[in-house]
């Protein structure tokens, strides 16, 4: 769970795939269900070749933007497309019925039960028209991105990345491997993102820029000679297919990808044991995964909560007024009791809409204290000063519920574990900086705790 700070309008911020919705536009945009359909259409003019390339841009709806990248693509007089919508954590979904008749253009994003129609009119490098969404007009922009010259991907710091894919029964989920450079046998750490749209590297859509902190400490272990694997949550990113809706999202589903996770790696041979380390809602996650497998050698709590996330909540809305904290706080009771709830007044539909109710119940179930103290095996916390999203606080209660963790708390170290004062928006600069190295200590201390777990 995940405080808001620095001029965020939600109610709480985002706490996991679930609550996208606090993004405005989700309500008019399900995306969450997979699009597995053909998007490609036979060419309708010679000239379609003008539209051919890669668009960024976006959709404006009711005073809200919400940022689209669109590529077409000609394959044998054959058009065909796909779009990103980052801040939903959906990429690469196909097009469909796509018409061009310069300068006029038509797609469609087959959304199961709300269709969207995107009709545009190009002239020059740009493409503007309208949106049409389940009676919801609105418009669009799309610009022409051309690839500057000599612009490449960063190399890997250190030793060799690989994908590496977890088969699930609702589809694929794609992460990184890590690998040190040396072929020796080595520990593994098994990491996971926190909460939201936030993808395998600690980036999120939500935020401009990244800061690219699990990218960071994957490379920085491949330089002491241990391999990671960071991954996509299932709806999320390029595991966006493996959510199948967010009716059917729970938060165990998540607890259940890190158990397959961890197997996975403990029958691979290259790696002489695994440590399972999460980020933020990644810790409960983690936590709740390693109390269901044996043999794991390690769990690592990064910024993680140390209070179950209704207490969370119940906190964040003690500013709000009476009315709003009295029907949050019945609503979370019949949650806590396993019962959903009806009747949710507008004010509160993002946050307790009936398709999330679910996955709060299974998410309420779990309580950090509890989780942590039920490990057998050794646990490491760690936690930042400057954090806005979690506190110290919830890093001493982590360790007084496991007494035998290991707990370190870094001087001003802030939530992507990069140095940042109090001060929410110099702070929240660093959320979007990757050119900032991880706080001075931080990744010593991983280091030091892997080498010491995996002996």
């Amino acid at each position: 769970m995940e405080r808001t700070s620095a001029g965020e309008s939600v109610v709480f911020a985002v706490p996991s795939a679930a609550f996208v919705a606090l993004v405005a536009t989700l309500a008019l945009f399900l995306l969450l269900s997979a699009c597995v359909v053909s998007g490609c259409t036979e060419a309708q003019d010679a000239s379609f070749h003008e539209i051919e390339g890669h668009w960024e841009g976006a959709i404006n709806v009711m005073g809200q933007e919400l940022i689209i990248k669109v590529d077409f693509a000609v394959d044998e007089d054959v058009l065909s497309g796909t779009i990103d919508i980052p801040q939903q954590g959906a990429f690469q979904l196909p097009l469909t019925n796509i018409k061009y008749e310069s300068p006029k253009i038509h797609f469609e994003l087959p959304v199961p039960n709300a269709k969207a129609d995107f009709d545009g009119v190009l002239a020059g490098d740009e493409i503007s028209g309208d949106f049409l969404q389940s009676g919801v007009k609105g418009s669009f922009n799309l610009k022409r991105m051309v690839p500057e010259a000599g612009v490449s991907e960063a190399p890997v710091a250190a030793g060799k990345a690989e994908d590496i894919i977890l088969q699930t029964p609702t589809g694929k989920i794609h992460g990184t491997l890590q690998l040190p450079e040396a072929p020796a046998k080595c520990p593994v750490v098994l990491m996971h993102a926190g909460s939201g749209p936030t993808d395998r590297d600690g980036n999120t859509p939500l935020l401009p820029g990244k800061n690219d902190s699990l990218k960071m400490i994957a490379q920085g272990l491949a330089e002491e000679g241990i391999a990671s694997v960071r991954f996509d949550k299932r709806g999320i990113a390029a595991s966006a297919g493996a959510l199948t809706s967010e009716a059917d999202l729970r938060f165990d589903d998540y607890v259940d990808d890190v158990v397959a996770w961890i197997k996975l790696l403990q029958n691979d041979t290259r790696f002489s044991g695994v440590v399972v380390l999460g980020h933020s809602e990644g810790s409960l996650i983690g936590m709740a995964a390693a109390n269901k497998v044996s043999g794991l050698s390690g769990v690592i709590s990064v910024a993680g909560a140390g209070k179950p996330a209704y207490e969370l909540i119940e906190e964040q809305l003690a500013n709000q007024a009476k009315d709003i904290r009295d029907e949050s706080h019945a609503i979370m009771d019949d949650l806590k009791k396993g019962r959903t709830v009806e009747k949710v007044s507008p004010e509160l539909a993002a946050v307790f809409r009936p398709s999330v109710q679910p996955y709060m119940i299974s998410w309420f179930k779990y309580d950090p204290a509890i989780e942590i103290a039920n490990l057998d095996v050794p646990v490491l916390i760690l936690q930042g000063t400057t954090d806005l999203q979690v506190s110290v606080e919830d890093a001493k209660l982590l360790a007084k519920a496991k007494p035998d963790a290991q707990l370190k708390i870094f001087d001003g170290m802030n939530h992507v574990l990069k140095e940042a004062p109090l001060d929410p928006q110099v702070n929240l600069v660093a959320y979007s900086n990757p050119e900032l190295p991880l706080a001075p200590g931080f990744l010593e201390e991983i280091v030091s705790f892997v080498g010491e777990s995996c002996k």
